[in-house]
C-alpha cells in the first residue's frame, strides 16, 4: 500500500512538472525582424566572447531605434534629441552550440507579437506613462525569442535578453531615470564613483564589486532609488565615429541559481545612428561561470576597467 501511494506520488509530481514545463514553453514570444525596417532603424553586430570571457562563442546585438508616431531616417538623426532604442541581444548557448534554430513561421503564428506590442512593451519599462506604476523588472530574458530570416529560411534565437533605453540628450543637471542613454552628462568612471562611495558609506561594499553576493549578504543598496546608467568616456573609433561608453550603477543580489537579469548589458558602448556596439553581460557569464576559464578575480577586474566586447567595425 505504502509503496503504492509512493509511485502514485512520484507520477504525479512527473505530470506536473511536465505541465510546468509545457507552460512556461507555451509562454514564450516571438518577435519577427523586419527584413526592411520602415520608419525606424535596425542594427546588427556580432560580438566576440574570447578576450572577456575567455570563450570562444559570440554574442549578437540588434538595436531597433524609433520615435513614436514619426519615421525617422538614419542620415536626419540629428534633428532629434529625443530617441528611444530596444536592444535585442542573443546571448551564446553555452551548454551547446546551437544560438539559433530553424523554425516555421506557421508553427508560431499565434506567439508572434506585432512591432506595435513591442514599442508598448518599451513604454511600459521606461516610465514613458506618468500616471502607472511601476515595478522593479525592467529587462526580459527567454520570454520573447526574435526570429530573423537567412535566405528564404526562418531562424529563432535560443537566448535572448531584451531591455529599453531612452535615449535623452541634455546637461547633468537634469535626471538620468534608469534605462536612459545620456551623451551629454559629465564622464565620471566607476573607479571615480567607488571613492565618491567610499567616502561617503566607508563601512560598506560598493554595489558595483558585489559580484556573488546573495541576498543573505543583506545589501544597503538602494535599489529602486540608485540605479542609473553613467558615462564613463568618449571613445574615438578609427572608422570616424565617437562612441560613448557607459556603465550601470547596480548591485548583485540574486540568489546563486538565479539569472541576475536586471543587470542586463551593464557595460556597453552607444554610437548615435548605429545603436549599441559592444557591451557586456557579465550576469550571464558569471551564472555560467563553472563553464568558463576565467576567475571570480577576472569577473571583478572586468568590472573595475570597464573592459566591453566591441564589434569588429569599431575598433580603437
Amino acid at each position: 500500500m505504502e509503496q503504492h501511494a509512493i509511485k502514485l506520488f512520484k507520477l504525479w509530481l512527473l505530470m506536473l512538472l511536465l505541465i510546468v514545463s509545457l507552460s512556461l514553453s507555451a509562454n514564450v514570444k516571438y518577435i519577427l525582424l523586419p527584413d526592411q525596417p520602415q520608419g525606424c532603424i535596425l542594427d546588427h553586430y556580432k560580438l566576440s566572447t574570447d578576450n572577456l570571457y575567455g570563450i570562444k562563442k559570440s554574442v549578437e546585438l540588434f538595436s531597433l531605434t524609433f520615435i513614436d508616431g514619426i519615421a525617422i531616417d538614419r542620415n536626419k538623426l540629428d534633428q532629434h534629441k529625443d530617441l528611444n532604442l530596444i536592444l535585442m541581444a542573443v546571448l551564446p548557448d553555452l551548454e551547446g552550440n546551437r544560438d539559433w534554430t530553424e523554425i516555421h513561421l506557421d508553427s508560431i503564428k499565434n506567439d508572434t507579437i506585432p512591432h506595435q506590442y513591442l514599442k508598448r512593451l518599451f513604454g511600459a519599462n521606461t516610465y514613458a506613462d506618468f500616471d502607472k506604476t511601476y515595478g522593479a523588472k525592467t529587462k526580459y530574458f527567454d520570454e520573447y525569442q526574435i526570429i530573423r530570416k537567412i535566405g528564404n529560411k526562418y531562424y529563432s534565437s535560443k537566448h535572448c535578453l531584451i531591455q529599453f533605453f531612452a535615449i535623452r540628450n541634455r546637461p547633468s543637471i537634469f535626471q538620468n531615470m534608469f534605462g536612459t542613454i545620456n551623451i551629454e552628462q559629465e564622464p565620471l568612471k566607476i573607479t571615480e564613483m567607488e571613492a565618491i562611495f567610499k567616502k561617503r558609506y566607508p563601512h560598506e561594499e560598493f554595489p558595483a564589486y558585489t559580484i556573488g553576493n546573495t541576498p543573505y549578504d543583506y545589501p544597503t543598496f538602494d535599489y529602486l532609488r540608485d540605479r542609473r546608467e553613467y558615462l564613463s568616456k568618449v571613445v574615438k573609433f578609427k572608422n570616424g565615429k565617437m562612441g560613448y561608453q557607459f556603465w550601470t550603477y547596480t548591485d548583485w543580489h540574486t540568489h546563486d541559481h538565479e539569472l541576475e537579469v536586471d543587470r542586463g548589458i551593464d557595460r556597453f558602448i552607444y554610437v548615435p545612428g548605429k545603436g549599441i556596439v559592444g557591451g557586456s553581460f557579465d550576469f550571464y557569464f558569471y551564472f555560467h561561470r563553472k563553464k568558463l576559464p576565467i576567475k571570480y578575480s577576472d569577473f571583478l577586474n572586468n568590472v573595475k576597467e570597464e573592459k566591453v566586447m566591441i564589434a569588429p567595425e569599431f575598433k580603437v
